[in-house]
């Protein structure tokens, strides 16, 4: 019986001391991820202004053509919120 209870004794010693280092490498690794977590999140907000920025480039060149083809209308309610609901233009 002492031995079996030494012997689970040292499989839980090894178990903890492998969950000791476990727990180091985690650590470690989420320092070498914390920087490029950083430069993933820079990168992103830059994606989101470059495609905000270019929809509404786009969105402004198409009221430049469709008021060269249309002389007469007014353009002045236009906008990137707006929507059409039961034919009326209303704020998205």
């Amino acid at each position: 019986m002492a031995e079996k209870t030494k012997e689970a004794a040292n499989q839980a010693q090894e178990v903890a001391a492998e969950i000791g280092r476990l727990l180091t490498k985690v650590e470690k690794l989420k320092g070498e991820l914390a920087p490029k977590d950083e430069e993933l999140a820079r990168e992103t907000e830059a994606c989101k202004q470059d495609t905000a920025q270019a929809y509404l480039v786009r969105f402004e060149e198409a009221i430049r053509q469709v008021s060269g083809l249309y002389l007469d209308l007014d353009y002045s309610q236009l906008g990137l919120g707006k929507v059409v609901v039961d034919g009326q233009l209303r704020d998205g």
